[in-house]
């Protein structure tokens, strides 16, 4: 039996030294990739948002009125469908006393836009400090909401904003919607009236 020649020592160790980062190399790239799927997790997109039924938070508009003052809320909307659409506004709360809209609903047609003007009235009596806030609701091809903040103060501070919403219809299914969830804009109906073409 012949023997080979002796291998130099020097030679081995870069050898081993190789085969072991080629054995380690599945288990890196494994481990790599489940870092990225976890990282990704929180940031692709991947939580499930408010539901479907529920009106899309437009902005928030934070007022300071002094006691029988006055301020404007001025509601931009844009009908980006190619439909005419009846849209409407309206409020909720304790703040809907003091509110009053011009107008209260019109017809939008294909990519019009138009502004709702909400007028603010503190009543004199309402001491300072008071602070009162509740959603102004725009119902239009989706559902929309601006939250109204509004504080009394001695002396009138901020009693203008403006809110710009576009009202589009969605016609994008997410790995999140459910079968319940309408896709197409909302029944057009004039307020006060009963069915469709009411």
């Amino acid at each position: 039996m012949m023997k080979g020649a002796p291998i130099d020592s020097s030679l081995r160790r870069p050898v081993g030294g190789a085969l072991g980062a080629l054995l380690e190399t599945p288990l890196r790239v494994a481990a790599t990739l489940t870092e990225t799927a976890v990282s990704r997790a929180g940031s692709c997109g991947c939580e499930v948002p408010p539901p479907c039924w529920e009106p899309r938070h437009a902005g928030t508009c934070r007022l300071e009125v002094p006691p029988g003052g006055t301020a404007t809320v001025r509601v931009h909307v844009a009908n980006c469908g190619w439909g005419r659409q009846v849209v409407a506004v309206t409020a909720l709360g304790k703040l809907a006393a003091w509110l009053t809209f011009t107008p209260t609903a019109l017809v939008l047609d294909p990519q019009e836009s138009a502004t709702f003007l909400v007028t603010v009235h503190v009543p004199d009596k309402v001491p300072i400090g008071q602070r009162l806030s509740a959603p102004l609701i725009v119902r239009g091809c989706n559902n929309h909401f601006v939250r109204l903040e509004v504080l009394v103060t001695d002396c009138a501070g901020r009693t203008c904003c403006d809110v710009a919403i576009d009202d589009c219809p969605d016609h994008v299914h997410h790995w999140y919607d459910h079968f319940y969830c309408p896709r197409p804009c909302l029944n057009p109906r004039l307020p006060g009236t009963v069915g469709r073409d009411g």
